[in-house]
């Protein structure tokens, strides 16, 4: 009986380390990452992300401007970009970040359509910010762009 309880027990104990192996390697907190520079159309943009228990349960992306306007705020932009392929900052850029909640992952993430660009550059933030996240460095990263 001895024999079966101490089996029994070396099998629990390895099956733990196992379930603890499936936990997410990111550490609690709220972590930011921005270009170093803006582009070509004077927005620089970022991504905000919180870890809650491992998990990614919330993210931002966006971009702003010298002034400090936020690009998914802007009438100007979304008038240029609507008509021409039915996508806008405000909308592209929700979308991306929904997307990164569900996948946990930039590596998993496809492009929005219509907004090809943004969402590699967002995801360019991502990946370099997903290192902080394993780490628990919260400060913000500044990535330059390519």
């Amino acid at each position: 009986m001895k024999k079966v309880l101490s089996i029994a027990m070396v099998a629990i104990l390895a099956l733990s380390v196992f379930v603890g192996c499936g936990k997410s390697a990111y550490k609690d907190g709220t972590y930011k990452a921005q270009y170093s520079a803006a582009d070509e159309h004077g927005w620089t943009e970022y991504v905000e992300v919180t870890v809650k228990d491992g998990k990614v349960t919330a993210c931002t992306a966006d971009a702003t401007n010298a002034a400090g306007e936020k690009k998914s705020a802007s009438a100007e932009y979304r008038a240029s970009m609507e008509p021409v392929n039915g996508n806008y900052p405000e909308k592209f850029y929700k979308d991306i970040a929904t997307q990164y909640v569900e996948k946990q992952s930039a590596e998993k993430m496809a492009a929005v359509a219509g907004a090809t660009n943004s969402s590699n550059s967002i995801k360019v933030l991502l990946v370099e910010l997903e290192k902080s996240m394993k780490e628990g460095k919260t400060d913000t990263d500044t990535v330059t762009a390519a």
